[in-house]
């Protein structure tokens, strides 16, 4: 019991000075709920497996397994596997949120980049992009996606971009429709 608690305790102070999210969210406690966990002192690597589920304020990370690396007692590099993986911060709302997903999340916390591989895709209300692979810069908030093959001709290989109407592009088509039937309207009165 003292072993798995020690785990548990390692997994939290490794996740602490991870810099993403809210600003909130680095004060907040963290929870790991998994079937199994072992961690390695010599090598900083600490393992998490079966229906894992970490969170911390707003961030949450849901896979089968959790790969948590660390040096000198700071989170360098988490890993998570599943299928998919999931991960979902917010940003700085309520409505301003991200959704990623992927056979593999890797986090570098050094350089603030999350990389999802396979099956990717990285939902905001800004819109949403699938593909292959996938690297978010948390702190300048840039993406970059690519396709399994480039130059492929199959479009299922493809980067997919899906972007919302704005609220004032909606407000105006819906606008030009009005004036159309009002319009098409006048000419069958007269």
């Amino acid at each position: 019991m003292k072993y798995a608690a020690r785990l548990i305790a390692a997994g939290f102070a490794l996740i602490a000075g991870v810099v993403f999210a809210l600003p909130e969210d680095r004060n907040q406690p963290i929870e790991i709920q998994a079937n199994t966990a072992e961690h390695d002192a010599k090598t900083g690597v600490t393992t998490y497996t079966g229906n894992v589920d970490v969170q911390q304020g707003s961030i949450h990370i849901g896979a089968s397994s959790v790969v948590l690396n660390s040096k000198d007692n700071k989170l360098t590099q988490i890993h998570a596997t599943g299928g998919p993986a999931t991960y979902h911060q917010q940003l700085t709302g309520p409505d301003d949120v991200v959704d990623a997903r992927g056979s593999t999340i890797h986090f570098d916390v050094a350089k603030n980049l999350i990389t999802l591989q396979g099956n990717a895709s990285l939902k905001q209300s800004s819109g949403t992009i699938t593909g292959d692979r996938i690297e978010y810069d948390t702190q300048a908030e840039r993406v970059k996606a690519r396709a399994a093959e480039a130059g492929s001709s199959d479009n299922s290989r493809r980067i997919t971009v899906v972007i919302p109407p704005s609220s004032n592009n909606t407000a105006a088509t819906s606008g030009n429709k009005k004036n159309n039937s009002q319009v098409k309207s006048e000419k069958k009165k007269q």
